[in-house]
């Protein structure tokens, strides 16, 4: 296999340094929305700070409550009021609709960066979320409410033991980093009315400040000596560059003309809010990125070469809870290391002899976008039940983003209007003859990301199961889905499964297996190597690729091979169980019917219902 085959598939799987979300939710028509308190983690005041304390849910009116146990009324006040607000508008836009439509106000400041002290508040107040949901009387709740808040603790206590070491958590990522993901997010905000035009010139207008804050932080982590290397600074630094040249015909700047060119206003309104945006960008945006050049450049020399979080006993802390919250399991890091590399090693034993008689096994043939999302649609809609008509929108890349986004990425539906997609396509990557679109589709759309979140919004009755759903699960699901779309697709189905399953290996499982060795173990960039030829890769252009890749973001791959390796062995596991009495599409609609939680659990539950339907 030639480097040029695995580079094309070795694109960049996970999107880090992504927003601070307010928890997301969908609407509920139960509560009155003069009065609900606002949980202390989603609360900001005119400073942009936070506001913690207890949450007095006395008041909340629902015309059910007769009707609930005691139970059941602490856990629907906390799955539906866990998704009141938003840090900050550039996250109300991505959480909701309309923040109006779920209890909620827009937020009064653009971009919001937390504090030392509200790290260490909101991760007390995670685990006492934790404490009082599991402290509930469980004879009280249905077994689907106890999966859901078994679901929430698994995560609160994870992200609060994450939250004290908010150091360790970067904001700026040579992999998709705030740097680049904040102006792109900000660039596809939606101009509906005038306020939206507004609240857009205030994100912008934080630009500078937010930074300043991030840059800040970065200094310390520097000087901690668990900072960047010189090379992935020089990443970063390449990102700002990118994000403030070629200013006149910056996508910053064309992308507020043609949507605010949309709204129809008067000639003068259309130029003042034009003028005004160029204004920011120049006194502001531009700055903000020049900014970070200067200091990032100040950093060098600081740190290790590699990302070793495990050397101390904090980022051992640290890597283990986020290992824990990309796999979906208790199981320690030693146990599930294991198990992948069993997986590897079975895999590359079958599969090598049938790549080696073939030749290639990276390419497969393939369809274009339309033709793929159509017939992907068409398949989901005869295997698995339908959903509600929905609006997507896809959204192209702008060039400046070509290397340093992922090749595609879907966006949950907002808390307030499930039936509402966004996917965005990074065409840089995905016109390469090598890149798949067939997997793509069934990947972030159907009936991957877009069916199962839509499906679940209709038929779950937990929010949180629906609209905080865990990594590794929704991952594991859309590998599932590429897993099974390609054994029916209008292709060669023996060349599609060995490239299906080739990429699965070296992009997902291999990625993982070096990245746990680079984080937790110490690997130096030789130990990569030597591993990395083991397994046929030998080639100095692609052993650099996973180095690059694997420094550049934390538990890099690692939601993607354990959310496929326990989803396929949980699925797999059941359809051949009551293979004589169920199709395989009815265990896969059982799968999600059960919603998100930690998969010991979805084993667990699925083994049951497997039981019940043999009888």
């Amino acid at each position: 296999m030639s480097g040029h085959r695995l580079l094309s598939k070795l694109f960049a799987i996970s999107l880090s340094g992504a927003l601070i979300l307010a928890p997301l939710s969908a609407c509920s028509s139960t509560m009155d929305q003069k009065n609900i308190p606002k949980p202390p983690l989603s609360t900001t005041d005119e400073d942009g700070n936070m506001s913690p304390g207890a949450v007095d849910w006395s008041n909340v009116a629902n015309p059910d409550t007769q009707e609930l146990t005691e139970a059941q009324k602490i856990w629907r006040d906390y799955d539906m009021g866990y998704f009141v607000g938003a840090s900050d508008l550039l996250s109300a836009y991505y959480a909701f609709d309309d923040p109006t439509h779920y209890y909620s106000d827009w937020p009064t400041v653009g971009l919001y960066f937390p504090e030392a002290d509200e790290y260490k508040q909101a991760s007390d107040a995670l685990l006492e979320y934790a404490d009082t949901l599991e402290g509930l009387n469980r004879t009280e709740l249905t077994e689907e409410e106890i999966r859901a808040i078994d679901d929430m603790c698994f995560d609160l206590r994870y992200l609060s033991e994450e939250y004290k070491y908010y150091l360790y958590v970067p904001q700026l990522n040579p992999m998709g980093g705030k740097q680049i993901v904040y102006p792109f997010l900000t660039s596809l905000i939606q101009f509906r009315s005038k306020s939206d035009v507004d609240r857009y010139l205030m994100i912008l207008g934080d630009y500078y400040t937010f930074f300043e804050k991030v840059i800040a932080v970065e200094k310390k982590r520097s000087e901690m000596g668990i900072g960047w290397s010189d090379e992935n600074l020089d990443r970063i630094i390449e990102d700002c560059r990118k994000m403030q040249e070629n200013r006149d015909t910056h996508f910053m700047k064309t992308t507020f003309e043609s949507r605010v060119g949309a709204l129809h206003l008067s000639d003068q309104e259309t130029s003042d809010y034009i003028r005004r945006n160029q204004e920011l960008l120049v006194t502001v945006y531009y700055p903000a990125m020049e900014m970070l050049m200067q200091e990032l450049e100040g950093l060098k020399g600081m740190c290790n070469e590699g990302p070793y979080l495990a050397e101390t006993a904090d980022g051992k802390a640290y890597y283990e809870a986020l290992f824990h919250m990309k796999t979906g399991t208790d199981v320690s890091v030693e146990v599930c290391t294991s198990i992948l590399q069993e997986e590897i090693d079975q895999i590359y034993n079958e599969y090598l002899p049938r790549w080696t008689a073939k030749g290639s096994y990276f390419s497969f043939g393939d369809l274009d976008f339309e033709e793929a999302q159509d017939w992907c649609e068409r398949f989901t809609r005869d295997h698995f039940p339908a959903i509600e008509r929905n609006e997507l929108s896809v959204y192209k890349v702008p060039d400046e983003f070509g290397e340093s986004i992922q090749p595609a990425r879907y966006y949950s539906a907002p808390i307030d209007n499930y039936t509402k997609h966004t996917v965005w396509l990074n065409r840089a990557l995905l016109d390469d003859p090598n890149y798949d679109m067939f997997t793509l589709i069934s990947h972030e759309m159907y009936p991957g990301h877009l069916y199962q979140h839509q499906y679940q919004a209709e038929h779950l009755e937990s929010k949180y199961q629906v609209f905080a759903t865990s990594e590794p699960y929704a991952e594991g699901w859309a590998e599932y889905s590429e897993w099974t779309m390609i054994h029916y697709a209008p292709i060669d189905q023996e060349m599609a499964e060995n490239s299906w399953v080739a990429t699965l290996l070296y992009s997902s499982y291999i990625a993982a297996r070096v990245s746990i060795g680079v984080e937790y173990e110490g690997w130096t960039y030789d130990d990569c190597a030597l591993y990395l030829k083991k397994y046929g890769q030998d080639s100095k252009e692609v052993i650099d690729e996973y180095w690059f890749r694997i420094t550049g973001s934390q538990c890099y791959a690692v939601e993607y091979a354990f959310g496929f390796l326990f989803t396929s062995r949980i699925i797999d596991g059941t359809a051949e169980k009551v293979k004589d009495v169920c199709t395989k599409d009815e265990v896969m609609k059982a799968y999600l019917d059960l919603g998100c939680a930690p998969f010991a659990i979805l084993q667990e539950d699925m083994e049951e219902w497997a039981n019940e339907k043999l009888g």
